[in-house]
């Protein structure tokens, strides 16, 4: 997507929609909505632990210290 340009994209959507049906507006109106709802969660605690598996091994001890914090546990 980014070798075209947003723009570009936002043309081609355009005029793919153009010819449908109003009942099917509704349902891509619905799913834009739905994927506008979801949003992009950067601070999940899982995403950040499974970055590191790439590298070498966590204990258990690091992932929950990763995952909740250092609850002195």
């Amino acid at each position: 997507m980014m070798q075209e340009g947003i723009e570009s994209v936002k043309e081609k959507l355009l005029e793919k929609i153009t010819d449908l049906p109003e009942s099917r507006l509704q349902e891509v109106l619905d799913f834009v909505d739905f994927l506008r709802s979801r949003g992009v969660n950067d601070d999940d605690p899982i995403l950040k632990v499974a970055g590191c598996l790439s590298g070498s091994p966590l204990s258990v001890h690091e992932i929950e210290e990763n995952l909740y914090g250092s609850k002195g546990v």
